[in-house]
């Protein structure tokens, strides 16, 4: 079978591999659909240490089940599922605690030497094996994981009704909290991001305002669009120091932000913006098994509009132009890699091959 191999910084190689050996308690899948993460990108240009060549990059994935060697599986070969990608013991303190996404001996599929779903067939664990409602496509179940991710967000908000609600990043992360606080009948929902066409992009979807902080004065924007309430919870969604701050300065006595975005790893902080304003800071990474189910019933209810973050498909064989073109890099390049040029952008990229995969692209981290 055929795989697209992370070989070296910028180079991407499709493979002839041998089918994977499905052990007890797994079953094989055929990939219909997966994506392109923001981290996959960051990945392929060899800028954080979570790909580990030569590997299979792929952790968005949707696929149809082709075969199942235990008997008495709750699945049948020939079912349509969604994969959550985070393999969980089930027997540590966390997962006993019900928190799967902070496993003390978990693996993810498509990060670090765990090969994920650029693929053609992968073998997984039926435990992480959600079905894929119905009516829905393989390119919406790929969607389910950053869903669950801004799903998981919103849990650790807490409550929206009635409450302002700041979402700072309006990549594909932030579009789909974005469409989940949409029904939760919060107070004004309002979205920030330096690109203009993401911006329209998140009032087209809904957002009761959008603010550009290259072209405002970025508090008076906001107070100005809240009537003077500012905001009760922020989500921070890009993980830059600029932004993080933001995220605490918008908000009222005693509100909360939210932080999902890490790509920058240290920064400076106004600790009195927090403490003297009794406001409180919470991480979220990525989400629990249960809050991915979740997130896969909201996406068969029919209330999301994952389509409108679907721009394009590619073959397979196109892979790794693709990637090319997320990071302003010719395929398989090795000249020095430089910033990506279609960062202003808000696009997702999937890739198919004899209707077997497809890869998205994000603009925001999460591993």
């Amino acid at each position: 079978m055929k795989a697209l191999k992370y070989t070296e910084p910028g180079k991407l190689e499709l493979w002839e591999v041998e089918e994977p050996e499905v052990k007890k308690g797994e079953v094989l899948i055929e990939v219909k659909a997966c994506g392109i993460c923001g981290s996959d990108v960051h990945g392929f240009r060899g800028l954080t240490g979570r790909r580990i060549p030569p590997m299979t990059m792929g952790h968005e994935f949707s696929g149809r089940i082709v075969k199942i060697p235990d008997e008495g599986s709750g699945f049948q070969v020939g079912e349509d599922v969604i994969v959550q990608p985070i393999h969980f013991c089930g027997v540590c303190k966390n997962c006993k605690r019900g928190l799967t996404n902070m496993c003390l001996d978990k693996q993810f599929f498509g990060v670090l030497e765990k090969n994920g779903a650029m693929q053609e067939r992968i073998a997984v664990p039926e435990k992480l094996l959600y079905r894929l409602p119905e009516g829905c496509s393989y390119e919406t179940g790929a969607l389910a994981e950053p869903y669950a991710v801004a799903y998981g967000s919103i849990q650790k908000a807490g409550t929206l009704e009635g409450k302002n609600l700041l979402i700072i990043g309006a990549g594909t992360i932030g579009l789909c909290i974005l469409q989940i606080a949409m029904l939760q009948n919060a107070g004004k929902i309002l979205v920030s991001d330096l690109s203009d066409k993401r911006l329209r992009i998140a009032k087209a979807l809904g957002a009761d305002g959008i603010v550009n902080p290259k072209k405002t004065d970025y508090m008076k924007e906001i107070s100005k669009l809240t009537n003077g309430d500012m905001i009760d919870i922020s989500i921070e969604a890009v993980g830059v120091e600029a932004s993080a701050n933001q995220s605490i300065k918008v908000l009222t006595p005693g509100g909360k932000s939210v932080w999902v975005g890490m790509s920058q790893k240290e920064m400076q902080i106004n600790m009195q913006d927090i403490v003297c304003q009794a406001r409180s800071v919470v991480g979220s990474f990525n989400y629990t098994h249960e809050e991915f189910g979740q997130a896969v019933q909201l996406l068969g209810s029919g209330r999301l509009c994952p389509d409108k973050l679907i721009s394009r498909v590619v073959s397979l064989k196109e892979a790794s132009g693709a990637f090319g073109d997320l990071t302003g890099l010719p395929g398989n390049s090795r000249s020095p890699l430089r910033l990506n040029r279609c960062a202003g952008r808000n696009v997702i990229w999937l890739i198919r091959s004899k209707r077997v995969a497809g890869w998205r692209r994000m603009s925001t981290e999460k591993m």
